[in-house]
């Protein structure tokens, strides 16, 4: 019998198991004598290669979502398998480390150190994994030149505009290859053309392999995607999927 969380998620012919595979997602806050049911039974699957927008307004759960899809917070209760590993009860230590070699994060602020130059923001996946400095400068080099910045290695955040400075945190999330990107936002703080562009770029890595979840209030943003999945009051539907 084919679960609730299948149900949510596109036919693929990939052999492996989804990258993300929720199933009864919940997750509840005490707010004094209140409960708040953030997420109420969410069921979801990402397959290799997906590009799923997650779209819903203010104060639908698309937060606290990402937060357990991301692994910087855990469910109250249900079944997350993130790559295979079941990542529901870990400790925070282990989560970490699953956060730095499964998952690439792109926010809408950048999230950027200002006193470092965009290579080495770029570097710090790396130095947390104990890369050897030489082989994280050469990694890091060759991201930012797939994005675009070759040219403003040594620039810091703030000699950048929105759109560089945006991808720069692109380069930081794809540096370490993680199998996924998590967009918070994106183009959140970038006007028009400059988001045109970010989305054109993230629509080039989704075709070169990279499995993106998108986090957006914005329908022509979540347009680019290839499903769109919506969330109201901590439940989530399908709207759009791809054909097999």
């Amino acid at each position: 019998m084919m679960s609730k969380a299948a149900a949510v998620g596109a036919e693929t012919n990939d052999s492996r198991p989804p990258l993300i595979l929720m199933e009864d997602i919940r997750k509840t806050y005490r707010m004094g004598s209140e409960t708040i049911h953030a997420l109420n039974g969410i069921d979801l699957r990402v397959n290799h290669g997906d590009f799923v927008a997650i779209v819903g307004p203010s104060g639908s759960g698309k937060s606290t979502l990402m937060n357990v899809m991301g692994c910087l917070d855990t469910p109250t209760s249900g079944k997350y398998l993130l790559d295979g590993a079941d990542v529901t009860r870990l400790s925070d230590n282990r989560l970490a480390e699953i956060r730095n070699r499964k998952i690439g994060f792109i926010f809408q602020n950048f999230q950027l150190l200002p006193r470092l130059t965009a290579l080495q923001n770029v570097e710090l996946p790396l130095i947390y994994r104990g890369v050897p400095a030489r082989e994280r400068r050469e990694k890091a080099v060759e991201t930012l030149r797939r994005v675009g910045l070759g040219e403003r290695l040594h620039h810091l955040p703030g000699q950048l505009s929105g759109g560089q400075q945006q991808r720069v945190a692109i380069a930081r999330a794809l540096v370490g290859d993680p199998p996924l990107l998590l967009a918070d936002e994106p183009t959140g703080a970038l006007d028009t053309k400059t988001s045109r562009d970010l989305l054109d770029l993230l629509q080039r890595l989704n075709e070169e392999g990279r499995t993106i979840v998108l986090i957006t209030h914005d329908p022509e943003v979540a347009a680019r995607a290839k499903r769109i999945v919506r969330i109201t009051d901590g439940t989530m539907a399908e709207e759009r999927g791809m054909a097999s």
